[in-house]
Order: structure tokens, then sequence, then C-alpha cells
């Protein structure tokens, strides 16, 4: 059976004492007496997973997205999506076969790359802003460009606020990241942390969540 929110808190408290086994298990995420060990316990579920899926270096399930933008006559800069916590490069022009790529040097070489800041044609390069999060070009596109549109993935914030709200894994993973969780809860609540254990328990729960069957030999097929 899938493991939820609330399965997920009443483990990491058990394992800290707040809670004493089954029989006192919360049914909700509401209680008064314990509500702070529950806030902090939601809040490091939920930065335990974006960790374990960014170790992954993959999306959560649900958590990608798909975004445009259009170009514009003599703009540089384009609004994101809301929510986006990071861009798959590149973007693509569907209807013209063309991809806008990340700039190598980032921002602030992106912008050392026209100094000037007046080139204009067709875009091959851009970087996020720090200054205000939008997409930065490396040339403003001219009436030519104008109206172009490309399509880009990126993965979206995805949190568990719900006590029914399910873990984006499987048991086996939902195992290796309870002891993952109490050290980040023992990190936020009494200044301790296991290092080793954080770690051992998230690659654990990574190779648990990737749910493929490790090939015997990497031998070319006859």
């Amino acid at each position: 059976m899938a493991k939820t929110l609330l399965n997920s808190v009443n483990e990491i408290l058990k394992r800290v004492s707040v809670i004493a086994g089954d029989a006192a298990a919360l049914t909700t995420l509401t209680d008064s007496a314990r509500q702070h060990p529950i806030d902090i316990a939601l809040q490091v579920i939920n930065e335990g997973i974006d960790e374990l899926y960014l170790t992954m270096n993959k999306p959560k399930p649900q958590g990608q997205a798909e975004g445009t933008i259009t170009l514009a006559t003599g703009d540089k800069s384009y609004a994101l999506a809301a929510g986006l916590i990071r861009l798959r490069w590149p973007m693509i022009d569907k209807t013209n076969s063309q991809f806008l790529s990340e700039y190598p040097g980032g921002y602030n070489g992106l912008l050392q790359l026209d100094v000037e800041q007046d080139d204009t044609g067709l875009p091959h390069w851009a970087a996020i802003s720090p200054v205000n999060g939008e997409l930065h070009l490396d040339r403003a596109p001219t009436s030519v460009e104008n109206g172009r549109v490309y399509t880009y993935q990126y993965d979206k914030t995805l949190a568990m606020s719900a006590a029914a709200d399910t873990v984006p894994f499987n048991d086996a993973a939902f195992r290796a990241m309870v002891p993952t969780w109490v050290q980040l809860y023992k990190r936020e609540m009494r200044n301790e942390f296991d290092t080793e254990l954080y770690h051992a328990s998230l690659g654990r729960a990574a190779r648990a969540a990737v749910q493929a069957v490790p090939r015997d030999s990497y031998s070319p097929r006859r």
C-alpha cells in the first residue's frame, strides 16, 4: 500500500520518541500538544524528497512541466513559469528546428558576450538572471524572429501538505528515507546530525527509487 504523508510523519515521530508506537500514532496533522514537531517533520519530509530527486538528477513523478516563451521584437528578457525550480535545457523552437541553449559562462558571462547589449537577431544562448529570475537572451529578436515560440521542460515545486498525499516512490525507498528524514529532524530540533547515516540512507533510497533491476552483465547482446 502506498505510504502517505501521515505515515511519514508518524514514522519520524516514533523514531525521535515524540509518540510511542502505533497505539499513539497521529490520525491527523493537527495536534496542539505536538504541533511544532509535526510542522518540523512536514518540513524535513519535503526537503528530504527534494534532495533525493536532486541526487538522482531526475524530476519527481508529476514534478516536471512544460512552458513556452514567445520572442518579441527588441526584448531580451522573458518571464519563466511560476514554480520553476530548474530549467531543463535546451529550449526548442519546434516550428523552425532551432535550439536555445544555456550559455556555459552563466548570466554574467552572457552579459560580457555583448558588452554594449545591442546585438540583435536570432538568439542562440540564454541564461537565467539572478537579479530578477527572468530568462536573458544573447540577442534581442528583430521583427524577423518576432513571434517564434520556444518550448522548455522544467522541474516545478511539488510539496506534500495533505495527510493523504502519497510519497512519490515505492515502499523500499520509503523505508530508506525514514532515517534520512530523522537526521534532518534531529539537526533542526536538537542540533544533532549523523552525516554518514544520512548519506548512506539517502543513497539506499535513491537506488530503491529507480525501480530498475541491475543487469548482471553489460556485455553486448548477441
